[in-house]
């Protein structure tokens, strides 16, 4: 029995390393919106450097790119894709609970 990988459609080389570009550039936009926000805002750099969260969103972005490029490229199957997603997706949410139901 063929996996749901070996029977997908696999992209060209060329169009995994676009999409790696544009998820780059995407992340880059990103992040300059992220820091242009901080210099108005004239937080602390530092205190936001050291932030716990700050490292949770950066590792959540990181995660999401990945799998949404590996899952384009064919080298992910649906299933394991919909599992890492509905995993990051669960993890905000029970954070955002978790932080409400404190302040109750």
């Amino acid at each position: 029995m063929e996996s749901a990988v070996e029977g997908a459609i696999r992209l060209k080389p060329e169009y995994i390393v676009g999409l790696s570009v544009l998820a780059t550039a995407a992340l880059l936009i990103m992040w300059g919106m992220f820091w242009s926000a901080v210099a108005k805002s004239q937080e602390n750099i530092m205190d936001i450097l050291k932030s716990p969260s700050f490292f949770k969103t950066v590792t959540v972005m990181g995660v999401i790119a990945a799998t949404v490029i590996l899952s384009l490229a064919g080298r992910l199957e649906g299933n394991i894709t919909g599992a890492i997603l509905s995993g990051i997706a669960g993890y905000v949410l029970g954070q955002l609970s978790g932080k409400s139901e404190s302040k109750g």
